[in-house]
């Protein structure tokens, strides 16, 4: 890791606004991924509301996650209008099971990118007692069928052939 790198992540463990946070993410892309990941992950940590590691808070991790990537891809319209509206309507956990059960475009958005734990799937997979057995069966195999490996002792993700967890 370079020297820029490592001062580039250490102002990113520290940032709190989240356009500043994009912009990094914008900068690094093409020249770090690390530095592009551990912008945009941060983006999703202080962008979402809620207490972290309840079900609401990794909802709209997701959210900002699948927003900042469209961005960051230059879509004009970046907002997931369909996702928010369906909070609103049925809350965080009806909206994570409505994708969980039917495949998004979100889900391979998050999948493309390689940060499977910020997919609908694996929230619900961590959450496993606010969901019905049929999105657990869903989210389970849609991962796999990616390449993810589900440790369900940890309740963490690992992707195929690699040694890294969620």
């Amino acid at each position: 890791m370079t020297e820029p790198e490592k001062k580039a992540l250490s102002h990113i463990a520290t940032a709190t606004d989240p356009t500043a946070l994009l912009q990094m993410a914008r900068n690094a892309r093409g020249k770090s991924p690390t530095v592009e990941r551990a912008a945009l992950r941060r983006l999703t940590e202080v962008s979402a509301a809620f207490t972290p590691g309840t079900v609401e808070h990794a909802c709209w991790q997701m959210v900002h996650a699948v927003e900042a990537l469209r961005r960051l891809n230059g879509r004009k319209v970046a907002r997931m209008n369909r996702m928010r509206s369906k909070i609103e309507k049925d809350g965080e956990i009806g909206a994570l099971e409505y994708c969980a059960l039917k495949k998004t475009a979100g889900f391979d958005e998050v999948m493309d990118y390689g940060m499977p734990e910020l997919t609908a799937e694996a929230i619900v997979l961590r959450h496993p007692g606010n969901f019905s057995s049929d999105a657990l069966a869903t989210a389970q195999a849609r991962l796999e069928q990616r390449g993810v490996q589900i440790d369900h002792e940890h309740l963490g993700l690992k992707e195929s052939g690699s040694s890294s967890s969620f």
